[in-house]
């Protein structure tokens, strides 16, 4: 799937939010922006294959709660569980993160515009 194309699927749904589930959003907003655009480039690509959280959990060697945490970005999963997770994608790291930084990118200059204009 190319990379704009995820990425304009995450940005659809990247939003304000200022609690995910039992574990409070990160103070820094940069961060949770990109927690958010990981865990729906998980989503976005685990769809794309027709996979359900509990197949990708299977892959990844992990339980269905974990991936459902990760799309949710309830937490932020481990460097291992980065790269469990690409591989059970079937992609490579630099492309799941190129989703992530994309989204991310075009998040802050949607919110910069959106700054100017209420100036």
């Amino acid at each position: 799937m190319e990379t704009w194309r995820v990425a304009t699927l995450i940005q659809t749904r990247l939003g304000p939010v200022t609690r995910l589930g039992r574990v409070p959003a990160s103070p820094i907003r940069s961060v949770q922006t990109r927690r958010l655009a990981f865990g729906h480039a998980v989503r976005v690509r685990r769809k794309a294959l027709g996979l359900s959280q509990e197949k990708l959990a299977e892959r990844a060697g992990c339980d269905r709660q974990s991936i459902n945490r990760v799309e949710n970005a309830a937490y932020s999963p481990s460097l291992d569980r980065v790269f469990l997770l690409a591989d059970a994608l079937g992609v490579r790291l630099a492309e799941l993160l190129a989703d992530v930084d994309e989204a991310y990118a075009q998040s802050e200059e949607s919110r910069r515009g959106q700054t100017a204009t209420s100036r």
